[in-house]
């Protein structure tokens, strides 16, 4: 919390974040995650039905309940706070379309606003989720057998698209690559068509 305090106070953008299992188990860690949440400046969050213990995801019934107390929580705010529910079966549970199509229902009927199956495999597995819901559609970039461009999947209907880690991955790359050069062969190739300074302390610095 005090993380997204430090944010949301350092940026004009709304702000919504990743609260993982809502860190409990009991539907009333979920609410007050939200709750908390709400009140440190966030306008958004998601709620996944991972344990975390490996390999385990809620039960159905169990998640839906996690899921309408967020759900209350966010309706609680005195402004717009947009809820995610995440079916983890691609990542941390049964990679069942079938399952991951009934949780993201149960979800639905739990009150999200967004639903959100991170790792579903093809354009097929999404168009089938995008047919069996009613609500806007997250995935993360994908589908996994080869990456869409945001076009072709705004066109399939999907809302909105997360990229996860890949950003700050490839911010590290080039640190990696430019480093392992100066070691060896210490040559300065890696400053080829990368922006200067000024740009980026434009981008950083001023508002």
């Amino acid at each position: 919390m005090a993380h997204i305090t430090d944010l949301s106070s350092n940026a004009d953008l709304p702000l919504s974040a990743d609260l993982e299992n809502g860190f409990g188990h009991a539907p009333k860690d979920c609410r007050e995650t939200i709750s908390l949440g709400a009140k440190a400046g966030l306008v958004g969050g998601s709620i996944e039905d991972f344990t975390g213990e490996p390999g385990v995801q809620y039960p159905i019934e169990e998640a839906r309940d996690r899921v309408a107390a967020a759900v209350e929580a966010a309706r609680a705010q005195p402004f717009s706070f947009v809820l995610t529910a995440r079916a983890e079966n691609f990542f941390t549970g049964t990679p069942d379309l079938d399952d991951t199509i009934k949780r993201l229902q149960a979800y639905q009927e739990a009150g999200a606003d967004v639903l959100y199956a991170p790792g579903l495999r093809s354009m097929e597995d999404i168009k089938s989720v995008l047919a069996s819901v009613d609500r806007p559609i997250n995935v993360l970039m994908g589908p996994q057998n080869g990456l869409k461009p945001v076009s072709e999947l705004a066109a399939l209907g999907v809302r909105r698209i997360s990229v996860g880690a890949v950003l700050a991955n490839v911010a590290m790359d080039a640190l990696i690559k430019a480093g392992e050069e100066l070691l060896s062969p210490g040559t300065f190739g890696f400053l080829e068509g990368t922006n200067g300074y000024d740009r980026i302390g434009k981008l950083m610095f001023e508002q």
